[in-house]
């Protein structure tokens, strides 16, 4: 390779097409990162040139080129293999100067910009080579208008289709129009401005362009250069990394990053989402958990260039290695193209539902607070795409597994390598039978571990958790809602009219925690030893489920410390959830009072409930339970 500093003129001035491949990332450069600090150093040296200072050539950073083997006769091309952010926005400031040139009336250094901005038309085969640079496919309708949008009247600025007006490029150009002619009005020559401007264009900004030889390895400078520093996703390197991998001509390779990789570099996929506590764009989860799935293995999201690049490499050397009884592992480039959109879109139907189970699925989920599960889904999903009923079981038992485990204490810090394994399981499970997996097959798996790392915890163990230990204060009280929710629409009678739980409700404690004033112990003929049992005992079961229900924010200040006279009939009032429908009162009044032994007999109800929502292992089911059954759920505001 050779590397030369460059002014802007030399390296735009003569007949040339900078080509960024359709692998690279989109243009993502913004105002204050990127734009704000280019131009502070544009306008520090034209404000120098104006004041009659010494001028210094100022250099931007480096680009690096690769050249193509061009025909006879036709234009020169190259391509921008790194440095295209840079590239792409010198161009959309030099368009903007010529347009400003045009708007003032100075043809001469109009021609002047719109030669480094343009080649001319009598000199080019296609039409794409009449710009100095052509951008990556998703780009490219804006950058065609910014360059011809000093002619557009007011009725074609109108009509511009919003995704252009809000893409990086556009709004490039806007702000380095603002900015010149802020400029022009500080100091209030025009035709001195765009002098030095173009001064400094020719002379003092310089970039250091780096040519590749035919025996250089473009692949492995782009991934260098990426090491160093420069922030690009791993979906990025990745694209990159199958594209070059691709045999064929520019439209076969066109026509496969069109029809598979084109929807990756939309701000869907580049949007910053969380999975557990942290956030990364929407692309990198997906690839997290399609590869943690194609390897079986728990991939971290720091290395999943890495990860791609061996699962590839490996696919294509060792293609039975990979192979399953559920899906074919792609052989080569192509496929994997074509398997990455397809378990895409299947990723999509998971984070994104339209089936309200799975929507429900996913909002009990985020209670849990675990973005470990998302490979099993996606095979879940893979699996039983045209099956809901089936799909639905799935995500019921998943469900009762996290659920169980949550309330009963359990660690989670294991469950990363514990779902690799389930998933290796249900293959293995697959591999030894003919008849199609079920969800009955995944129940049994989750049921057979005895690990207080990964057991789920049966009926007997669930009660005792629910009567006796403290849940709230232990557990937060976002996945204590979310439970007393779930057990409020299980205590939903079929034929009383169906109210989905709204989210302003907060949960409350019948007996208060400042219970001393209103609910006094009974200590007559208590000795001093007795009276501190009692208040232990009160202090324990006041946190318990039994003592635990769900109220309006409105509601909760008014009645939390009063009596339970107070309190049940504001409750009632107040309140129509299932939960508070308990607390009716009856022809025998049974609630009266409200102790700690109410407080026992309804936790052992709630219990139920429970164990209704969120099925036990399958050791310890009945003979008799009817598993085609879809155990109950509950329709949610979400």
């Amino acid at each position: 390779m050779e590397a030369h500093a460059r002014n802007l003129e030399r390296i735009f001035d003569s007949t040339v097409s900078y080509q960024i491949p359709l692998f690279q990332r989109p243009y993502v450069w913004t105002e204050d990162k990127n734009w704000c600090h280019l131009w502070e150093d544009i306008v520090d040296v034209a404000d120098r040139y104006l004041a009659n200072e010494n001028c210094r050539s100022h250099f931007l950073g480096a680009v690096v080129l690769e050249r193509d083997n061009n025909a006879t006769g036709s234009i020169e091309t190259r391509q921008v293999i790194d440095g295209q952010q840079r590239f792409t926005t010198l161009q959309i400031m030099m368009i903007a100067i010529r347009d400003l040139c045009e708007k003032h009336s100075n043809t001469k250094l109009y021609d002047r910009f719109d030669g480094l901005v343009s080649n001319k038309r009598s000199k080019v085969d296609l039409d794409q080579e009449a710009y100095k640079i052509w951008p990556t496919n998703s780009d490219r309708p804006a950058f065609e208008v910014v360059h011809q949008l000093s002619h557009y009247d007011v009725e074609q600025l109108a009509q511009l289709d919003d995704k252009i007006k809000n893409s990086q490029i556009f709004k490039a150009y806007q702000y380095f129009t603002k900015v010149l002619e802020a400029w022009f009005v500080e100091r209030d020559n025009v035709e001195n401005c765009l002098d030095a401007l173009w001064q400094v264009v020719r002379e003092y900004l310089q970039i250091v362009v780096i040519d590749l030889h035919s025996q250089d390895e473009a692949q492995v400078i782009f991934e260098t250069l990426n090491a160093r520093g420069t922030q690009l996703l791993p979906a990025d390197l990745i694209k990159n990394f199958l594209f070059r991998k691709v045999v064929g001509s520019d439209k076969e390779v066109e026509h496969l990053y069109t029809e598979y990789w084109l929807a990756f570099d939309s701000d869907f996929w580049r949007e910053e989402v969380s999975q557990g506590r942290t956030k990364r764009p929407r692309i990198d989860w997906f690839l997290q958990n399609y590869l943690s799935l194609m390897l079986q293995d728990d991939i971290k999201v720091s290395h999943l260039f890495d990860s791609f690049k061996a699962y590839v490499n490996d696919t294509e050397d060792n293609y039975d290695k990979f192979n399953n009884q559920f899906f074919k592992h792609p052989k080569n480039t192509t496929e994997h193209l074509i398997a990455l959109k397809q378990f895409a879109k299947l990723y999509q139907t998971i984070t994104q539902p339209k089936d309200e189970r799975v929507a429900l699925f996913l909002y009990r989920l985020e209670a849990v607070d675990t973005a470990t599960v998302y490979p099993l889904l996606l095979l879940a999903t893979t699996l039983w795409q045209s099956q809901p009923n089936e799909l639905h079981n799935f995500l019921s038992i998943l469900e009762s597994y996290l659920v169980r485990r949550m309330v009963c204490g359990m660690t989670s810090k294991n469950y990363n390598r514990y779902f690799t394994d389930v998933i290796k399981d249900i293959y293995r499970t697959k591999k030894e039978s003919d008849i199609p997996i079920n969800a009955k097959d995944v129940h049994t798996i989750l049921s057979k571990s005895d690990s207080d790392s990964s057991r789920m915890p049966d009926d007997i163990e669930l009660k005792s958790q629910l009567l006796q230990r403290p849940m709230y204060g232990r557990i937060a009280q976002y996945k204590l809602r979310m439970v007393l929710e779930a057990i409020d629409g299980a205590s939903h009678h079929s034929k009383a009219e169906f109210m989905p739980i709204q989210k302003n409700l907060t949960i409350e404690h019948i007996l208060p925690e400042k219970w001393e004033k209103h609910w006094p112990l009974e200590k007559e003929g208590k000795s001093a030893e007795d009276i501190l049992e009692q208040e232990s005992r009160r202090n324990t079961l006041k946190n318990t489920i039994g003592n635990l229900t769900l109220v309006t924010n409105s509601l909760n200040p008014a009645i939390s410390n009063g009596s339970w006279q107070t309190k049940r009939p504001e409750i009632l009032k107040y309140s129509k959830s299932n939960l508070n429908r308990y607390f009716q009162p009856e022809t025998e009044d049974n609630l009266s009072v409200w102790n700690e032994d109410k407080i026992l007999e309804r936790a052992d109800i709630l219990a139920d409930l429970f164990i209704q929502v969120w099925r036990a292992p399958l050791a310890k089911l009945s003979e008799t339970f009817d598993y085609s059954m879809d155990k109950v759920y509950f329709a949610i505001d979400v």
